[in-house]
């Protein structure tokens, strides 16, 4: 079911950024991404009530530096897609997933295998690629 959630948040991700890009000339970087980060936290309220959540004092640290990082990488992000195109900010955003792995691989002890190894690099052409 993973791979499932993974492929509408994949469709999802892509299809917002088109109407971010949209957007951008528009607003400010403040207030776009102000706008951008009201509009999740507004359906995640709804979801967190319906889900009846339940707040861990312990571990709301890691939600509350998540949400710092998120919000400055937010502006990066609107920066990139006001003054760049789709096709060379895009491929490059998504290289976060070499920062993801490196931290899951480096804290939580996870294993890279050959053929992700393999995955990543071919990952890294295509992106340099499609950016040039």
């Amino acid at each position: 079911m993973s791979i499932v959630y993974a492929i509408l948040a994949m469709i999802l991700f892509g299809s917002c950024v088109f109407f971010y890009k949209q957007g951008t000339p528009f607003f400010s970087t403040g207030l776009g991404a102000s706008i951008f980060i009201v509009s999740h936290m507004i359906v995640l309220a709804v979801l967190a009530i319906v889900e009846k959540t339940k707040l861990d004092m312990k571990h709301l640290k890691f939600l509350v530096i998540g949400g710092v990082l998120g919000g400055l990488a937010q502006v990066c992000w609107f920066l990139a897609l006001k003054h760049g195109k789709l096709s060379t900010v895009v491929p490059i955003r998504n290289l976060a997933l070499l920062v993801t792995i490196a931290l899951g691989v480096i804290f939580l002890a996870e294993k890279l295998t050959l053929l992700k190894v393999i995955g990543i690099i071919l990952g890294l052409v295509a992106v340099i690629l499609v950016s040039i």
